[in-house]
């Protein structure tokens, strides 16, 4: 299991610049593990505090709460959800952004706007429990955190955490851990490895955007 240090990126005002030798790391941290993690800071200021201020809008205007148990067929989980505004979708449409996810994933990828959206996790137990991501509409994530709280003197608990399997299940054998600490983003294989949030510790709060992606090209293509 590994944990990561890493480098900043710089923005160039609505997407990722990230630069050459930061490329080569991601791609090679994503084809041994399945995720590539960058920053804290991943965004430049403006398009981070876009992004935050936007979430948070939402949150108020345009979200709903999703509470599920164990049940079959179904994912456990509880959190709030809300619809991307623009400043998101200007975001994940990018050609810096998409080719970045090129570069990193090496999948030619457009943006699924059904399958995104802004995620808060608020409270005590809120979490998102073990799954993989659909192939069809999610082919490859990017979760983008945009702001991280916890309790001052004590450290962030596994619920501000992403766990990430080596393979399609639990059992597979947990890979990383990773913190979502405020302005890091992840490309994430989640259609291929399981992966979930415990639930949060009292005084924890999570505001993030996923991003799905799917096929660009209509089949699984992967460049070289």
């Amino acid at each position: 299991m590994n944990t990561f240090a890493l480098s900043p990126a710089i923005d160039a005002g609505t997407g990722l610049d990230i630069d050459p030798s930061s490329l080569a790391r991601l791609r090679m941290e994503f084809l041994d593990r399945g995720a590539a993690v960058l920053g804290p800071p991943a965004l430049g200021h403006d398009t981070h505090a876009n992004l935050l201020n936007e979430a948070l809008a939402q949150r108020q205007n345009a979200s709903w709460s999703l509470v599920a148990k164990q049940c079959p067929g179904e994912i456990s989980q509880h959190n709030l959800r809300a619809h991307l505004g623009w400043h998101a979708r200007s975001f994940l449409s990018s050609a810096s952004v998409l080719a970045s996810l090129e570069h990193v994933t090496g999948h030619r990828l457009a943006p699924s706007w059904s399958a995104s959206c802004y995620t808060y996790y608020d409270g005590p137990g809120q979490h998102m429990g073990e799954h993989c991501d659909k192939k069809e509409a999610c082919r490859i994530a990017l979760l983008v955190y945009l702001q991280t709280i916890w309790m001052p003197d004590v450290q962030p608990s596994a619920g501000l955490q992403l766990h990430v399997f080596r393979g399609d299940n639990a059992a597979s054998g947990l890979l990383l851990r990773i913190t979502g600490l405020s302005n890091r983003i992840v490309f994430l294989n989640g259609a291929e490895q399981a992966h979930l949030r415990p639930a949060l510790a009292a005084g924890e709060h999570m505001t993030m955007l996923a991003g799905c992606y799917q096929s660009a090209t209509g089949s699984d293509f992967r460049t070289t």
